[in-house]
C-alpha cells in the first residue's frame, strides 16, 4: 500500500492583465468545462465511486463528459494514464508515486481510505481473539502483496510478535476463505471481499483491520498535461464526483444494490449484505488527511531504497488541492 525525471513544470499565468488562481496553470484558449474526459479505474472495490457514479450517471449531471474504462489493477491505470490512453484514474499508492516521480501524474483528490476493508481473520473455533494469539499459528498471506508487508512489519511488532513467531503461509487472495474453512490456516491476512463473505457465512470474524496501522489511501491521479489542458473540465468532472461521494452517505442502501449487482455480473455469487458491510467500511473522502504527506514520503523512501524511483517527489507541489476547493464551490 502508494511514491524518474523532474515533473514537468507548470504554467504559470503570468501575463499582464491575467487573473488567474496562484499556482494553476495557464488555461487553454479552448478549454471548457464540458471538454471529454477518460477515466480509468480497476474494476474491483478500489474503483468503487467510479462504479456507482456510471451507473447513476453523476458526471452527466454535473455537466462533465466522462468516459470510463476498466482495467485489472492501479498499475494498468497508471500504464493507460502515461501512455495516453486514459486521462484520469484511480489507483493504490505505490503506482501513484511512480506515476508522479516519473513527471507524468499529479493527484486530484482522495477516492478512499481502504485500511478498513484490509484485515487479519481468524477462524471462529480458532480461540484467536487477537494478534497476540497468533505466535505459533499458521497464517494465510499473499507474500509479496502490501497486506501481507504491513502484516510482517507493522501489525506483527506492534503485538509483539517477530515474524519467526508464526508460520506464513502464501495463499492467494481468493484462496483465503477456503483455506480457513479447511483448517489449512488458523488465520489470514487478506482482503474484501472475501473478509465479509467469511464473517457472513460464520466462518471467520476479524480480529483487527488495517486502519490504525496503514492509510492504505487509494488516489484519484490526473495526467499532468491534461490538467493544464483542460482545467476546467477536470473541475466539472470533480463537482460530479463530490455528488457521488454525497449520493454514498445518503443513500447506502442504493449505493451498496450498485456494487452488488456489479459483483454479480462478474459471477461472485455473495448476498447483498455482504457488500453493505464492504462499503460501510471504506473511508470515502476526498481530502488529504494531515498523515497522508508523511505517508507517501514514506512510500516513495521505500521505492527510492529499492530504486524503482530516481527522486523524492514534492508533495506538497504533486497533491493538487485547488481543483477540489473549486468544485465544492459549484455545488449549490
Amino acid at each position: 500500500m502508494n511514491q524518474f525525471e523532474n515533473n514537468r513544470r507548470r504554467l504559470l499565468a503570468l501575463i499582464s492583465g491575467a487573473t488567474v488562481t496562484a499556482g494553476w496553470p495557464m488555461r487553454s484558449a479552448y478549454a471548457a468545462p464540458n471538454d471529454p474526459l477518460s477515466m480509468g479505474y480497476p474494476a474491483n472495490l478500489i474503483g468503487v465511486v467510479a462504479i456507482i457514479a456510471e451507473e447513476e450517471k453523476m458526471f452527466d449531471k454535473a455537466g462533465a463528459r466522462v468516459s470510463f474504462h476498466k482495467f485489472n489493477s492501479g498499475v494498468a491505470v497508471r500504464d493507460a494514464m502515461v501512455s495516453g490512453r486514459v486521462e484520469l484514474g484511480i489507483m493504490n499508492t505505490t503506482p501513484f508515486v511512480i506515476g508522479v516521480a516519473k513527471g507524468e501524474l499529479s493527484g486530484l483528490a482522495v477516492a478512499a481510505y481502504a485500511g478498513r476493508i484490509i484485515m487479519v481473520v481468524a477462524r471462529k473455533d480458532s480461540g484467536i481473539n487477537t494478534v497476540a494469539n497468533l505466535k505459533g499459528k499458521k497464517v494465510g498471506s499473499q507474500i509479496g502483496s502490501g497486506t501481507d508487508h504491513v502484516f510482517q512489519n507493522k501489525i506483527l511488532p506492534k503485538f509483539g510478535l517477530k515474524v519467526s513467531d508464526v508460520q506464513i503461509v502464501n495463499v492467494k487472495f481468493a484462496e483465503h476463505v477456503s483455506a480457513l474453512a479447511s483448517g489449512s490456516v488458523d488465520a489470514y491476512a487478506g482482503t474484501e471481499p472475501y473478509s465479509s463473505v467469511a464473517e457472513y457465512e460464520g466462518i471467520g470474524r476479524v480480529i483487527v483491520d488495517y486502519g490504525q496501522f496503514d492509510l492504505s489511501p487509494i488516489i484519484l491521479a490526473v495526467n499532468r498535461s491534461v490538467f493544464e489542458q483542460k482545467r476546467e473540465a477536470v473541475v466539472t468532472m470533480l463537482k460530479g464526483w463530490l455528488e457521488t461521494v454525497r449520493f454514498v452517505q445518503e443513500q447506502p442502501a442504493r449505493a451498496s444494490s450498485i456494487i452488488w449487482k456489479y459483483y454479480t455480473a462478474q459471477g461472485y455469487i455473495s448476498p447483498e449484505p455482504v457488500f453493505r458491510t464492504i462499503l460501510s467500511r471504506l473511508v470515502l473522502t476526498p481530502d488529504y488527511v494531515p498523515e497522508l504527506k508523511g505517508y507517501l514520503i514514506e512510500q516513495a523512501q521505500i521505492l527510492l531504497d529499492k530504486k524503482q524511483i530516481s527522486h523524492m517527489p514534492d508533495w506538497d507541489k504533486e497533491l493538487l488541492r485547488e481543483p477540489i476547493a473549486q468544485a465544492r464551490r459549484l455545488i449549490k
